[in-house]
Parts: C-alpha cells; structure tokens; sequence
C-alpha cells in the first residue's frame, strides 16, 4: 500500500459534485452556442441520455459566451417542472419564479410576459448587448401548447430589435418523440423557428476521449498553483515513480466496451465516469497501489458508479 498525503477536507475530490471535467462534447456544445448567437439562430435543441452531464456543461459552458465584440452573454435558465395542469399560465409563472421575479396568484399570463420581457430586455441593456439566451432545461416535460410561450418571447423581443435565442434541452427518447409528434404544418411556426437545429449530446465515446478527461486529473491541482496534481495528492509515490493516470486510458476503455456491448449504451455518461474515476482515485488505489490497477479493479468502480441498474436485493 502506497502511503497517502494529508488530504485538504475541501479538496474537489471530496466534493465529486463541484468537480467538472472539460469534454471534447462541451467544447463541441460550446462551440455551436457561439456559432447560433453569432448568426442569430432562434432556437435549437440539445437532447441526450439521463445523466450523460448535459445540464452540467450547459451550467459550464454558458458563463464563456461572448458576442462579437467579446461582450458576455446574458443567460437566463429555467427548469420545467411537472405539474397535473399543463398551462401557458404555469410556464410563465416558472419563467419569473426563475429570474427571482415576484408572482402572485392573481397574475394573468399576459402580465408575466411582460414582466419576463422586461426583465430580459433589463439585462441585456446591464450587459450592455441586444442579445441574450434563454436555456430551458427538462423541456420534454412541455406539452405541445405551451412551446408558443416561446414564440411568443421571441417574437415580442424581435418587435423592439432584441434577440433571443431559446435553448430546448431534454432527454433524448422524451425530447425527440414530442417534438415529432407535434404535426408540422399544426405547428409549423414552432418547427420554424425552434426546431430544425437538433443536437444529440453524448458522453464519452472513444478511448481518446477517455485518455483526455483522465490527463485533467493528472494536470489540475488544489489547491491551484500549488504543484500538487489531484492524482499526486492521494498517489504521491505512484506519482513520484511515473505512474499517470491517463495511462490506463485504454483499461477504463475496455472495461466500459464490455458494459456497452452488453447492454447497448450509446456512451459513457460523465455522472457514472467521474464516479469511477474518483471511485479508484480516492479509495481503491490508496488501499492497493498503482501496481494493481487492471481490468477488475476498474470493473468494480463502474459498477459502484450506476452504470448498470442494480437489482433490488432484499434486507437481510
């Protein structure tokens, strides 16, 4: 057994869910929100698997968006929650609730709108830009009617030369089955203008990819510029004698191969990949060593991850 440093209570490690990996599927997401704010794009969707890490990277991602002249973006999030009632009313009341803005239950739809259209029209003038995005996460939990809220923002925006560029993001199965059971010619103003840009994100799907999110363990260090990588920190030895992470990119790769041709998975989700890497960073390769990482070591972690559902086991 290698011998471990003192490890800081507040290192990333210890807090999985503050700990976000650049992908080369974040970058290729980043790259096409700038691309659709720069040619002024209404709205596109981005659909992928539960848990593949697409709000993450969207939370990620947008606070990087500039315009033109290098003006951050504004961005505003909404999530879709699911109600009994599917209303234009509720939506709107979710918009505002979202911007922090005061609802009541006296409010008329039409109030809302314009007291969110105000609202996004006040942070562009702060930003000092006529353009902003507006993310709609859990989008599948929308009907049909209650995309026109949307159109509606859009259309009222463009009337005073402002630009608004609605996200859609939802999961893959959901999102594209709605969207295409919505008739086109029915529907043909919301086909229009929100979807005929459509983007499937994904997890990772290639052994270099896997080699690239596992590097970034190598390279980052907490505290920051203090020469002490995330792997240095649990493997000093392993470290000291050459051992790198990224080296066993194509163990980690084969083991997922073997989960994905049995149970048909598309890619690896970034939830159950830096599970399993931290998983081995922090418990399994402390307790016994470097020397023993191999194909069953790594089989276990991705199980422990929730890649795979487990089966309801009894209490005993």
């Amino acid at each position: 057994m290698n011998s471990i440093a003192k490890v800081d209570p507040q290192h990333p490690l210890l807090h999985p869910w503050k700990l976000v990996l650049d992908t080369p599927a974040m970058s290729q997401l980043r790259e096409d929100l700038t691309q659709w704010l720069w040619t002024g794009i209404p709205g596109a969707v981005v659909a992928g698997p539960a848990r593949v890490g697409k709000t993450t990277a969207l939370e990620q991602v947008c606070d990087q968006l500039v315009d033109r002249t290098d003006s951050p973006i504004p961005v505003l999030r909404v999530s879709i929650p699911l109600r009994d009632q599917s209303t234009v009313l509720s939506v709107y009341r979710q918009l505002c609730w979202s911007a922090g803005l005061s609802v009541s239950n006296r409010d008329r739809a039409d109030q809302l709108a314009d007291r969110f259209i105000h609202c996004i029209c006040d942070t562009m003038c702060e930003a000092g830009v006529a353009q902003a995005l507006l993310v709609v996460d859990e989008c599948q939990r929308l009907s049909p009617r209650q995309f026109n809220v949307f159109a509606e923002l859009y259309d009222k925006l463009r009337s005073i030369e402002r630009a608004l560029l609605v996200l859609f993001v939802g999961n893959d199965v959901e999102t594209w089955s709605l969207i295409n059971s919505m008739d086109p010619d029915c529907f043909a103003h919301l086909h229009g203008r929100f979807f005929r840009i459509r983007r499937l994100y994904r997890g990772i799907a290639s052994a270099d990819e896997v080699k690239y999110c596992l590097a970034q363990y190598d390279r980052l260090q907490f505290p920051p510029k203090s020469g002490n990588t995330f792997v240095a920190q649990y493997l000093p030895d392993a470290v000291n004698s050459g051992f790198r992470l990224a080296g066993a990119a194509t163990i980690f790769w084969r083991v997922f191969r073997g989960f994905q041709k049995d149970h048909k998975l598309d890619s690896w989700g970034m939830q159950s990949f830096s599970i399993t890497t931290n998983t081995l960073l922090t418990d399994f390769l402390p307790r016994y060593g470097a020397e023993a990482l191999d194909d069953d070591m790594v089989e276990e972690a991705v199980r422990m991850s929730g890649l795979i559902p487990s089966l309801v086991k009894p209490l005993k």
